[in-house]
C-alpha cells in the first residue's frame, strides 16, 4: 500500500476528530476568539514545522504568491467552516464543506492532466456522492436541517477549500512541503484580519463573554489536530495525485458523523446514514485498485 494513501487516511482521522472538538469549543468561544487561537496554536506549530523541514531550494515570486494565496484561501475556508457549525450540526455542516473534492477532482483532471483508472473513478465518485448526500435534508424544519446562515458559510467553505486543495498540490510541487509550512505561518498570523473582514457576512453574536478553560482547551486541541492533519496532507500530496489524495482525506466526515451521533447526540436521517456507507465503499475501491 502506498505511503500517500496511509497519510491521506491519517488526515481523515485527525480532521474528523478535530470537528468534534471544534463543535464543542466554537459555540462557547465564538469565531473571533477561534481566529486568535489559530494565530497562537497553528502559528506556533507551523513555525516549528517550517524550521524543522524547510528546504534550501530557490522559490520564484510567482511560486511564492501561489503558495501564499493557497494558504490564505485555505484558512479563509476554515474560518467559514467554524461559522457554519455555530448554528448547524457539525455532522451536516461539516460534510457540505467536505464535498469540495468535486471541484478538486475536476480541476486536477482538466488543469493537471492527472489520469484515473475506472475503479478509481468509481471510488472517487462514491466518495463525492456520499459526502454530498450526507448534507441532504428535504424538511427544513427537521432537527438536522441547517439554518440559512450555516448553509451560506458551509458553501463558501466548500468553494474555498476546493480552490485551496488544488492550488496546494501545485504549490507543494513548486516550493516543497517543508517550505509550504512557512506560508501557512503567514495565513495563521493573518487569520484574525481575515475574520474581521469575513464576519461582515451575517455575523453571529458572541456566544460567551467569559468562556471556560475547557472551551479554550478543546479549541486548542481541535486546531492542533487540524495542523497535524495538514502535515500529513501536505506529504500525501507530494507523493500522490490530488484527484485521489483529496477525496480520501476529505472522507473525515465518517469520523465526525460517528462521534457526533454518539457523543454530541446529533441526528441524521437514513439517507445520510447510507451516504456514510457510500463513502466507505469509495475508499475501499480506491484502496484495492492500488
Amino acid at each position: 500500500m502506498e505511503s500517500w494513501f496511509l497519510l491521506a487516511a491519517v488526515v481523515a482521522l485527525f480532521w474528523g476528530l478535530s470537528g468534534i472538538f471544534a463543535k464543542y469549543s466554537t459555540g462557547r468561544l465564538g469565531v473571533a476568539r477561534v481566529a486568535l487561537l489559530i494565530t497562537l496554536v497553528e502559528g506556533v506549530m507551523y513555525t516549528i514545522a517550517f524550521l524543522l523541514w524547510r528546504e534550501d531550494i530557490p522559490i520564484s515570486l510567482d511560486d511564492a504568491l501561489l503558495a501564499a494565496g493557497s494558504c490564505i484561501i485555505g484558512i479563509s475556508g476554515f474560518l467559514c467552516y467554524f461559522e457554519s457549525i455555530l448554528d448547524g450540526q457539525v455532522a451536516i455542516a461539516g460534510t457540505i464543506s467536505a464535498a469540495y473534492p468535486a471541484l478538486t477532482v475536476l480541476g486536477a483532471v482538466l488543469l493537471l492532466s492527472e489520469d484515473l483508472s475506472f475503479t478509481q473513478v468509481m471510488g472517487v465518485a462514491a466518495i463525492v456522492a456520499g459526502v454530498i448526500a450526507l448534507s441532504y435534508e428535504p424538511d427544513k424544519k427537521a432537527v438536522n436541517a441547517l439554518s440559512k446562515r450555516s448553509m451560506i458559510f458551509a458553501i463558501i467553505a466548500f468553494f474555498a477549500w476546493g480552490v485551496w486543495s488544488l492550488s496546494s498540490k501545485v504549490a507543494v510541487d513548486r516550493v516543497g512541503p517543508g517550505n509550504l509550512f512557512g506560508f501557512y505561518v503567514l495565513s495563521s498570523l493573518t487569520a484574525p484580519l481575515i475574520y474581521a473582514w469575513a464576519r461582515r457576512i451575517r455575523p453571529a453574536p458572541m456566544r460567551s463573554e467569559d468562556p471556560t478553560r475547557m472551551a479554550w482547551t478543546f479549541g486548542a486541541v481541535a486546531l492542533s489536530l487540524n495542523v497535524v492533519g495538514a502535515f500529513a496532507y501536505t506529504y500525501a500530496l507530494e507523493g500522490g495525485n490530488a484527484s485521489l489524495v483529496v477525496p480520501i482525506s476529505s472522507a473525515y466526515p465518517i469520523v465526525t458523523v460517528i462521534l457526533a451521533l454518539s457523543i454530541l447526540k446529533e441526528k441524521i436521517n437514513w439517507v445520510q446514514a447510507v451516504a456514510v456507507m457510500t463513502v466507505v465503499f469509495g475508499l475501499t475501491l480506491i484502496g484495492i485498485s492500488m
